[in-house]
Protein backbone atom coordinates (compact mmCIF):
# COMPACT_ATOMS: atom_id res chain seq x y z
CA UNK A 1 0.00 0.00 0.00
CA UNK A 2 2.38 2.46 0.80
CA UNK A 3 4.37 1.89 -2.57
CA UNK A 4 1.30 3.08 -4.25
CA UNK A 5 0.74 6.04 -1.88
CA UNK A 6 4.22 6.61 -2.95
CA UNK A 7 3.67 6.43 -6.84
CA UNK A 8 0.74 8.34 -6.51
CA UNK A 9 2.70 10.96 -4.89
CA UNK A 10 5.21 11.41 -7.50
CA UNK A 11 2.20 12.10 -10.00
CA UNK A 12 0.53 14.62 -7.93
CA UNK A 13 4.04 16.60 -8.04
CA UNK A 14 4.47 15.99 -11.24
CA UNK A 15 1.32 17.32 -12.14
CA UNK A 16 1.84 20.17 -9.58
CA UNK A 17 4.93 20.97 -11.60
CA UNK A 18 3.10 21.13 -15.04
CA UNK A 19 0.92 24.24 -14.66
CA UNK A 20 3.62 26.11 -12.57
CA UNK A 21 6.05 25.71 -15.93
CA UNK A 22 3.43 26.53 -18.49
CA UNK A 23 2.52 29.48 -16.03
CA UNK A 24 5.94 30.54 -15.98
CA UNK A 25 5.95 29.96 -19.75
CA UNK A 26 2.98 32.40 -20.72
CA UNK A 27 4.68 35.02 -18.51
CA UNK A 28 7.94 35.08 -20.38
CA UNK A 29 6.92 34.54 -23.41
CA UNK A 30 3.63 36.61 -23.19
CA UNK A 31 1.67 34.35 -24.92
CA UNK A 32 -2.64 35.04 -26.16
CA UNK A 33 -4.47 33.77 -23.06
CA UNK A 34 -7.95 33.85 -22.63
CA UNK A 35 -7.65 34.74 -19.16
CA UNK A 36 -5.77 37.38 -17.54
CA UNK A 37 -5.75 36.26 -14.41
CA UNK A 38 -3.33 33.49 -15.57
CA UNK A 39 -0.49 36.14 -16.74
CA UNK A 40 -0.66 38.01 -12.48
CA UNK A 41 2.49 37.29 -10.59
CA UNK A 42 0.68 36.70 -7.91
CA UNK A 43 -0.58 33.38 -9.45
CA UNK A 44 3.09 32.82 -11.03
CA UNK A 45 3.90 33.35 -6.88
CA UNK A 46 0.39 30.69 -5.90
CA UNK A 47 2.06 27.25 -8.31
CA UNK A 48 5.55 28.13 -7.37
CA UNK A 49 4.21 27.71 -3.87
CA UNK A 50 2.20 24.76 -4.90
CA UNK A 51 5.08 23.30 -5.96
CA UNK A 52 7.33 24.08 -2.84
CA UNK A 53 4.75 22.12 -0.56
CA UNK A 54 4.51 19.15 -2.84
CA UNK A 55 8.53 18.72 -2.93
CA UNK A 56 7.86 19.63 1.22
CA UNK A 57 5.63 16.14 1.05
CA UNK A 58 7.73 14.60 -1.14
CA UNK A 59 10.74 15.07 1.42
CA UNK A 60 8.44 13.39 4.28
CA UNK A 61 7.21 10.58 2.20
CA UNK A 62 10.37 9.29 0.52
CA UNK A 63 13.20 10.95 2.61
CA UNK A 64 11.80 10.90 6.53
CA UNK A 65 14.13 8.48 7.62
CA UNK A 66 16.93 10.08 5.89
CA UNK A 67 16.60 13.26 7.33
CA UNK A 68 15.69 12.39 11.09
CA UNK A 69 12.23 13.36 12.71
CA UNK A 70 13.41 17.05 14.03
CA UNK A 71 13.79 17.62 10.54
CA UNK A 72 10.27 16.09 9.32
CA UNK A 73 9.50 18.54 12.26
CA UNK A 74 10.11 21.77 10.94
CA UNK A 75 9.22 20.79 7.63
CA UNK A 76 5.53 20.30 9.08
CA UNK A 77 6.06 23.92 10.42
CA UNK A 78 7.15 25.40 7.16
CA UNK A 79 3.76 23.56 5.40
CA UNK A 80 1.95 25.33 8.05
CA UNK A 81 2.96 29.18 7.15
CA UNK A 82 3.04 27.83 3.71
CA UNK A 83 -0.95 26.76 4.02
CA UNK A 84 -1.17 30.81 4.88
CA UNK A 85 0.35 32.25 2.70
CA UNK A 86 -1.63 29.99 -0.25
CA UNK A 87 -4.65 31.84 1.25
CA UNK A 88 -3.55 35.00 0.48
CA UNK A 89 -2.25 34.76 -3.22
CA UNK A 90 -5.34 32.87 -4.13
CA UNK A 91 -6.95 36.23 -2.56
CA UNK A 92 -4.73 38.41 -4.62
CA UNK A 93 -4.89 36.14 -7.93
CA UNK A 94 -8.76 36.89 -7.77
CA UNK A 95 -8.24 40.63 -6.64
CA UNK A 96 -6.15 41.22 -10.11
CA UNK A 97 -8.78 39.24 -12.29
CA UNK A 98 -11.87 41.61 -10.36
CA UNK A 99 -9.74 44.65 -10.65
CA UNK A 100 -10.36 45.81 -7.18
CA UNK A 101 -7.37 47.97 -5.50
CA UNK A 102 -4.69 46.17 -3.35
CA UNK A 103 -5.58 46.56 0.78
CA UNK A 104 -2.22 46.76 2.39
CA UNK A 105 -4.17 45.47 5.75
CA UNK A 106 -5.17 42.49 4.24
CA UNK A 107 -1.24 41.76 3.93
CA UNK A 108 -0.74 42.71 7.71
CA UNK A 109 -3.50 40.53 8.52
CA UNK A 110 -1.85 37.31 6.60
CA UNK A 111 1.76 38.23 7.98
CA UNK A 112 0.56 38.01 11.46
CA UNK A 113 -1.12 34.95 11.38
CA UNK A 114 1.93 33.21 9.78
CA UNK A 115 3.93 35.03 12.39
CA UNK A 116 1.85 33.56 15.34
CA UNK A 117 1.37 30.10 13.80
CA UNK A 118 5.40 30.25 13.03
CA UNK A 119 6.10 31.40 16.39
CA UNK A 120 3.91 29.00 18.42
CA UNK A 121 4.45 25.92 16.44
CA UNK A 122 8.14 26.65 16.83
CA UNK A 123 8.13 26.67 20.22
CA UNK A 124 5.71 23.87 21.10
CA UNK A 125 8.57 21.55 18.75
CA UNK A 126 11.60 22.95 20.69
CA UNK A 127 9.83 22.43 24.14
CA UNK A 128 10.46 26.13 25.18
CA UNK A 129 6.19 26.48 25.89
CA UNK A 130 4.63 23.14 27.54
CA UNK A 131 1.23 22.91 25.59
CA UNK A 132 -0.90 19.99 25.79
CA UNK A 133 -1.98 18.02 22.79
CA UNK A 134 -5.63 19.05 23.12
CA UNK A 135 -4.70 22.77 23.61
CA UNK A 136 -1.80 22.49 20.67
CA UNK A 137 -4.62 21.07 18.39
CA UNK A 138 -7.24 23.72 19.28
CA UNK A 139 -4.71 26.39 18.76
CA UNK A 140 -3.45 25.12 15.56
CA UNK A 141 -7.11 24.48 14.02
CA UNK A 142 -8.30 28.15 15.79
CA UNK A 143 -4.83 29.70 13.59
CA UNK A 144 -6.01 27.81 10.55
CA UNK A 145 -9.17 28.83 10.42
CA UNK A 146 -8.70 32.46 10.44
CA UNK A 147 -6.70 32.69 7.03
CA UNK A 148 -9.58 30.20 5.61
CA UNK A 149 -12.37 32.74 6.84
CA UNK A 150 -10.56 35.87 4.85
CA UNK A 151 -10.26 33.22 1.90
CA UNK A 152 -13.68 32.72 2.35
CA UNK A 153 -15.13 36.30 2.09
CA UNK A 154 -12.85 37.98 -0.57
CA UNK A 155 -13.29 35.02 -2.44
CA UNK A 156 -17.29 35.57 -2.54
CA UNK A 157 -16.35 39.21 -2.60
CA UNK A 158 -14.77 39.05 -5.60
CA UNK A 159 -16.28 36.44 -7.07
CA UNK A 160 -19.15 38.64 -7.53
CA UNK A 161 -17.46 41.16 -9.52
CA UNK A 162 -15.82 38.82 -11.82
CA UNK A 163 -19.13 37.37 -12.91
CA UNK A 164 -20.93 40.62 -13.49
CA UNK A 165 -17.57 41.50 -15.75
CA UNK A 166 -16.61 37.56 -17.75
CA UNK A 167 -18.74 36.75 -20.42
CA UNK A 168 -17.88 32.87 -19.59
CA UNK A 169 -20.00 30.87 -17.57
CA UNK A 170 -17.18 28.20 -17.53
CA UNK A 171 -14.89 30.20 -16.33
CA UNK A 172 -17.29 31.70 -13.41
CA UNK A 173 -18.21 27.47 -12.78
CA UNK A 174 -14.68 27.09 -12.56
CA UNK A 175 -13.24 29.37 -9.94
CA UNK A 176 -16.24 28.39 -7.51
CA UNK A 177 -15.15 24.74 -7.47
CA UNK A 178 -11.78 26.21 -7.33
CA UNK A 179 -12.34 27.82 -4.02
CA UNK A 180 -14.46 25.24 -2.48
CA UNK A 181 -11.26 22.51 -3.52
CA UNK A 182 -9.08 24.77 -1.92
CA UNK A 183 -10.98 24.98 1.57
CA UNK A 184 -11.31 21.67 2.20
CA UNK A 185 -7.81 20.97 0.62
CA UNK A 186 -7.05 23.49 3.63
CA UNK A 187 -8.69 22.06 6.13
CA UNK A 188 -7.31 18.55 5.36
CA UNK A 189 -3.90 19.86 5.69
CA UNK A 190 -4.34 21.31 8.97
CA UNK A 191 -5.81 18.17 9.97
CA UNK A 192 -3.81 15.90 8.43
CA UNK A 193 -0.43 18.34 10.23
CA UNK A 194 -2.11 17.86 13.68
CA UNK A 195 -2.62 14.10 13.27
CA UNK A 196 0.98 13.66 12.33
CA UNK A 197 2.56 15.71 15.36
CA UNK A 198 -0.31 14.51 18.12
CA UNK A 199 -1.68 11.26 18.73
CA UNK A 200 -5.21 12.54 17.65
CA UNK A 201 -6.55 10.56 14.58
CA UNK A 202 -9.14 12.92 12.63
CA UNK A 203 -8.66 10.61 9.86
CA UNK A 204 -8.64 7.12 9.73
CA UNK A 205 -6.91 7.09 6.16
CA UNK A 206 -5.59 10.77 6.64
CA UNK A 207 -2.89 9.82 3.82
CA UNK A 208 -5.18 8.53 1.20
CA UNK A 209 -7.61 11.90 1.71
CA UNK A 210 -4.99 14.17 1.96
CA UNK A 211 -3.40 12.48 -1.52
CA UNK A 212 -6.68 12.76 -3.09
CA UNK A 213 -7.23 16.11 -2.51
CA UNK A 214 -4.19 17.64 -3.44
CA UNK A 215 -4.13 15.40 -6.47
CA UNK A 216 -7.57 16.72 -7.21
CA UNK A 217 -6.38 20.64 -6.36
CA UNK A 218 -3.32 20.33 -8.83
CA UNK A 219 -5.54 18.73 -12.01
CA UNK A 220 -7.79 21.84 -11.54
CA UNK A 221 -4.69 23.91 -11.74
CA UNK A 222 -3.74 22.54 -14.74
CA UNK A 223 -6.98 22.30 -16.48
CA UNK A 224 -7.27 26.32 -15.37
CA UNK A 225 -3.90 27.02 -16.64
CA UNK A 226 -4.63 24.92 -19.99
CA UNK A 227 -8.02 26.41 -20.69
CA UNK A 228 -6.90 30.14 -20.43
CA UNK A 229 -4.40 29.38 -23.33
CA UNK A 230 -5.53 30.74 -26.39
CA UNK A 231 -5.62 29.37 -29.88
CA UNK A 232 -5.32 31.82 -32.33
CA UNK A 233 -7.03 30.31 -35.52
CA UNK A 234 -6.01 31.99 -38.83
CA UNK A 235 -9.58 33.68 -39.20
CA UNK A 236 -8.52 35.39 -35.72
CA UNK A 237 -4.75 36.20 -36.52
CA UNK A 238 -4.40 39.92 -37.22
CA UNK A 239 -3.55 41.03 -41.08
CA UNK A 240 -0.99 43.57 -40.99
CA UNK A 241 -0.78 45.55 -44.18
CA UNK A 242 2.73 43.97 -44.75
CA UNK A 243 0.80 40.57 -45.04
CA UNK A 244 -1.97 41.63 -46.70
CA UNK A 245 0.57 43.58 -49.45
CA UNK A 246 1.97 40.18 -50.12
CA UNK A 247 -1.02 38.75 -50.80
CA UNK A 248 -2.18 40.92 -53.31
CA UNK A 249 1.46 41.21 -54.81
CA UNK A 250 1.08 37.08 -55.44
CA UNK A 251 -2.30 37.27 -56.71
CA UNK A 252 -1.73 40.41 -59.10
CA UNK A 253 1.52 39.44 -59.96
CA UNK A 254 3.00 42.75 -58.84
CA UNK A 255 7.12 43.19 -59.13
CA UNK A 256 8.81 44.28 -55.75
CA UNK A 257 9.05 47.76 -57.00
CA UNK A 258 5.13 48.04 -57.50
CA UNK A 259 4.83 46.16 -54.33
CA UNK A 260 7.73 49.12 -52.82
CA UNK A 261 5.12 51.89 -54.35
CA UNK A 262 2.03 50.45 -53.26
CA UNK A 263 3.46 50.58 -49.67
CA UNK A 264 4.14 54.40 -49.99
CA UNK A 265 0.97 54.93 -51.88
CA UNK A 266 -0.74 53.89 -48.65
CA UNK A 267 0.98 55.41 -46.35
CA UNK A 268 -0.05 58.58 -47.79
CA UNK A 269 2.99 60.01 -50.02
CA UNK A 270 2.73 61.71 -53.15
CA UNK A 271 4.56 61.02 -57.01
CA UNK A 272 7.48 63.33 -56.01
CA UNK A 273 8.00 61.90 -52.06
CA UNK A 274 7.68 58.25 -53.43
CA UNK A 275 10.71 58.98 -56.14
CA UNK A 276 12.81 60.73 -53.18
CA UNK A 277 12.18 57.39 -51.19
CA UNK A 278 13.40 55.37 -53.59
CA UNK A 279 15.86 57.55 -55.67
CA UNK A 280 13.88 57.05 -58.69
CA UNK A 281 12.56 60.00 -61.47
CA UNK A 282 9.09 61.27 -60.75
CA UNK A 283 8.16 59.77 -64.51
CA UNK A 284 9.80 56.42 -63.41
CA UNK A 285 7.22 56.53 -60.60
CA UNK A 286 4.71 57.55 -62.79
CA UNK A 287 5.13 54.12 -64.57
CA UNK A 288 5.61 52.02 -62.19
CA UNK A 289 2.16 53.55 -60.54
CA UNK A 290 0.48 53.28 -63.78
CA UNK A 291 0.98 49.72 -64.27
CA UNK A 292 0.48 49.12 -60.10
CA UNK A 293 -3.65 50.59 -60.71
CA UNK A 294 -3.51 48.20 -64.07
CA UNK A 295 -2.61 45.32 -62.39
CA UNK A 296 -4.82 46.22 -59.03
CA UNK A 297 -7.39 46.61 -61.76
CA UNK A 298 -8.56 50.14 -60.47
CA UNK A 299 -7.88 53.52 -62.00
CA UNK A 300 -6.37 55.98 -59.45
CA UNK A 301 -4.42 56.19 -56.23
CA UNK A 302 -7.28 56.72 -53.76
CA UNK A 303 -9.16 53.63 -55.19
CA UNK A 304 -5.46 51.55 -55.02
CA UNK A 305 -5.04 52.34 -51.00
CA UNK A 306 -8.72 51.50 -50.86
CA UNK A 307 -8.28 47.98 -51.80
CA UNK A 308 -4.44 47.60 -50.17
CA UNK A 309 -7.35 48.56 -46.99
CA UNK A 310 -9.28 45.56 -48.32
CA UNK A 311 -11.96 48.08 -48.83
CA UNK A 312 -14.35 48.41 -51.78
CA UNK A 313 -12.27 50.16 -54.91
CA UNK A 314 -14.72 52.48 -55.63
CA UNK A 315 -15.23 55.17 -58.04
CA UNK A 316 -13.64 58.26 -56.92
CA UNK A 317 -12.34 59.35 -59.91
CA UNK A 318 -12.68 63.12 -58.78
CA UNK A 319 -9.97 62.61 -56.45
CA UNK A 320 -7.48 61.08 -58.94
CA UNK A 321 -6.18 64.08 -59.96
CA UNK A 322 -6.21 65.71 -57.12
CA UNK A 323 -3.39 63.62 -55.29
CA UNK A 324 -1.73 61.89 -58.61
CA UNK A 325 1.08 64.36 -58.78
CA UNK A 326 0.90 67.03 -56.08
Amino acid sequence: MMQIIQLAYIVTIMVGVIPFAMQTMISIKNLSVNNDMVKSRNTGVFLALIVVFNMCDFLIVFLRYEIGPDNVEWIYILENVLEVALAYFLIAMERDYAGEKKSSWIIVFFMSVATVILWTDTLYTTDLIWMSEKVYMMLMTFLNILPLGADAYFSVKYMHKIMRKTESRIVDAYLIIYNIVFIFLCIVVTMSIIDSRTTWDYFKNDKEIYLIFWLIFNILNAVFVMNSCRIVSDEETPETIEMRLDKIASEKGLSSREQEIAMLLYQGKNNNEIADALFLSTNTVKVHASNLYRKLGVSNRVQAVRLIRGEAAGGDSEEHEKTKGA
